[in-house]
């Protein structure tokens, strides 16, 4: 098994970032959505996107074995999930809570510092943000065709070291 590494977003990155959260997506979330749902969420992770949101303030952190991108998070509003995948191999070793933790330090190293961490959760990632420690916080929505569960996190000890390991 290769180490895991968990590093900032670098240009160029876009391309293979779009491939992981494509194949994730389909396999698991876009069964959950109608199909123009699923043309709102493909727009959304267009590699164009994904580098120009890079530019506001919204930031990528992804997870590597050896050259390979095997998980991704990207954070929006200094306090919300907005994307976090984990390619299927490597699902249930830990990435996601590691990519969370090193992105929910960064957040505290910036102004306002969030007290909770929010997140919009497909139908198929509501387990997982669960045992990463999120509340429902309303019912089961829909926009756009997508369906998600409004969920929020303190921000409590575990978040008070800032990230280490991050490969910058």
């Amino acid at each position: 098994m290769k180490a895991i590494k968990i590093e900032s977003y670098r240009p160029g990155q876009e391309e293979a970032i779009y491939r992981l959260i494509r194949k994730v997506y389909d396999e698991f979330v876009a069964n959950d959505y109608t199909e123009a749902g699923n043309l709102f969420f493909y727009d959304w992770i267009n590699p164009e996107k994904i580098a120009a949101r890079q530019l506001n303030g919204i930031n990528i952190l992804i997870a590597t074995a050896g050259d390979e991108i095997v998980g991704m998070i990207e954070m929006r509003d200094n306090n919300t999930v907005s994307l976090l995948f984990v390619e299927k191999s490597f699902q249930g070793q830990g990435i996601a809570g590691n990519l969370l933790q090193t992105a929910v330090g960064i957040c505290l190293q910036r102004e306002p510092k969030p007290t909770e961490i929010f997140v919009h959760a497909s139908p198929f990632s509501v387990p997982v943000y669960a045992k990463l420690g999120f509340i429902a916080t309303d019912n089961m929505q829909e926009a756009n065709g997508i369906k998600y569960l409004p969920m929020k996190m303190p921000v409590d000890a575990r978040f008070s070291e800032p990230p280490s390991g991050l490969d910058q």
